[in-house]
């Protein structure tokens, strides 16, 4: 900023005018929509992160899964219960991949599942 004050202008207690314009971009145009930062993709989780999921399933297979879990958590080596359901759906992926890809995995998918109930084909 050029700290020249306008020529003419009286002295009325008002700050001085400043003559140019910022040397620098505005402060917010790093938000339209051309100068936004590239944002990095997340790379592929590895094999020990770990994410929450939130399923809701029957309760009676809830309460029949927790008992089998209690019962045999420590003859299958299972740690913990949230262990117990990675094994269970690790041994669901793997038939569906089985069955469906020729045993190959699919590509992950990092995007949100549709959420609700599909709606059925009449």
């Amino acid at each position: 900023m050029s700290a020249e004050p306008t020529p003419g202008r009286p002295a009325l207690g008002l700050p001085l005018r400043r003559t140019a314009a910022p040397a620098g971009e505005a402060p917010l145009a790093r938000m339209l929509p051309g100068h936004r930062p590239e944002t990095p993709k997340k790379a592929e989780p590895t094999e020990t992160e770990t994410a929450n999921m939130t399923v809701s399933i029957p309760a009676a297979l809830q309460n029949r899964a927790r008992a089998a879990y209690r019962a045999t958590s420590y003859a299958e080596g299972d740690n913990t219960w949230s262990h117990f359901v990675a094994k269970a759906i690790e041994a669901e992926t793997a038939r569906r991949e089985a069955e469906h890809n020729a045993g190959a995995m699919y590509p992950s998918w990092g995007e949100n599942l549709p959420g609700g109930r599909r709606l059925k084909d009449s």
